[in-house]
């Protein structure tokens, strides 16, 4: 049962992947870059542990272990996802790279695993296909097994102190700001992936006492399946929750940095993030280019190529599109349009061509989607519009 939810989380953060990476209006900035980095790290991890909960890494042996320095970039890019978002950096200082210290030395101890020949890796996994239980217990590397989790739980939850101080130290620094609405989505988001996160370093915990204290993790029963079921369902919700709350691929609003003196040393000071409110100019710009260049007459026109147009980065317009027109981008896009169609029904252009051919140079790519489109602005198709027009 417990696979199922790993599987159904995998096909959600695959989904999640493809919306931040490879959706047409993707906003490609480098905090989902990283989010789809953890995405990416999670399916790898996760994808191993089902192959060996129902057996089939008899037939891939040369994966067991590879993931498992993976674990330990999970917890430091999930805290730089957040330090990210919250300070709107567009790139890692080279000293964030020594976050990778811990996966590079858990490579290093697995290293007389990953050179076994594959029939002495196939002989530990069979034999570990015996007796699952042994997972916790058999040394395949120069560190023991219970040292390797026990160092994962303390990286995690040093990492998850630094995650719950980032989002408590914004929310201080950011009260009673006009643009409320955008930044309470993300950080809500932010607490319920760090909360989640949360759970699932206890989940790990408790399955590492079970596996310390009764050395049976692997037995029949819920109790001991308990911390499995705890840690899919925090994982399925992580993936779903996007998929269901896409404005939160947005980010925060633009933020600025104001220098505060350090409380900590004399005579230095501290970049400390704020919200940057007005956005007037923007939305004067954004305004403005539709009613004079009309550019959603063009098919296909998506958020990066307006971006480009008027001058203005594609989180931002996507963000203005959120927090001021409420709106996703592509219904601001086809709210013009039907306006304009409108506008041509009026000026008597059915006499001349079809509606189809209307529907076309209006922008739409088909007549799905302009029927659709129309229905959701106008309540009523675009037959039922103009039978009204004819009462």
């Amino acid at each position: 049962m417990v696979g199922i939810f790993y599987i159904g989380s995998i096909f959600c953060s695959f989904v999640t992947i493809y919306i931040l990476l490879f959706n047409e209006n993707a906003i490609k900035t480098f905090a989902n870059y990283l989010l789809a980095c953890y995405f990416i790290f999670c399916i790898y991890c996760l994808s191993v542990y089902v192959l060996i909960i129902y057996g089939l890494i008899i037939d891939l042996p040369y994966l067991y272990k590879a993931s498992a320095p993976i674990n330990f970039l999970l917890p430091p890019v999930a805290y730089l996802y957040v330090r990210v978002t919250l300070f709107n950096k567009q790139k890692l200082n080279p000293l964030e790279f020594l976050h990778i210290i811990p996966f590079i030395l858990v490579v290093i101890n697995y290293l007389p695993f990953y050179l076994l020949p594959i029939s002495q890796k196939n002989d530990i996994v069979v034999g570990l296909l015996k007796d699952l239980n042994t997972s916790y217990k058999i040394q395949v590397g120069y560190l023991s097994e219970y040292f390797i989790n026990i160092f994962r739980i303390l990286q995690s939850l040093i990492y998850l102190i630094f995650q719950w101080k980032l989002i408590i130290t914004f929310n201080k620094q950011n009260k009673n700001i006009e643009v409320e609405k955008q930044i309470n989505n993300v950080i809500k988001w932010l607490k319920i992936f760090t909360s989640l996160s949360t759970i699932s370093l206890i989940a790990f915990i408790l399955l590492a006492s079970i596996a310390i204290v009764f050395q049976n993790i692997y037995a029949n029963g819920f109790i001991f399946h308990l911390p499995d079921y705890i840690f899919a369902s925090c994982f399925f919700i992580i993936s779903t929750y996007l998929l269901t709350h896409p404005s939160i691929f947005a980010g925060l609003p633009f933020i600025k940095y104001k220098e505060t003196a350090s409380s900590l040393i004399l005579n230095q000071t501290d970049s400390i993030p704020y919200i940057q409110q007005d956005y007037s100019k923007e939305i004067d710009i954004i305004e403005q280019y539709f009613k004079i260049k009309k550019p959603y007459l063009k098919k296909g026109l998506n958020i990066s190529q307006l971006a480009v147009e008027i001058n203005i980065p594609t989180k931002l317009i996507s963000f203005i599109m959120n927090q001021h027109f409420e709106m996703r981008f592509n219904d601001f896009i086809n709210k013009y349009r039907v306006d304009y169609i409108k506008e041509k029904i009026n000026e008597k252009y059915l006499n001349s061509f079809t509606l189809n051919s209307l529907a076309s140079e209006a922008g739409f790519s088909n007549l799905t989607t302009f029927i659709a489109a129309f229905k959701k602005f106008e309540s009523c198709t675009p037959s039922e519009y103009l039978l009204k027009l004819k009462l």
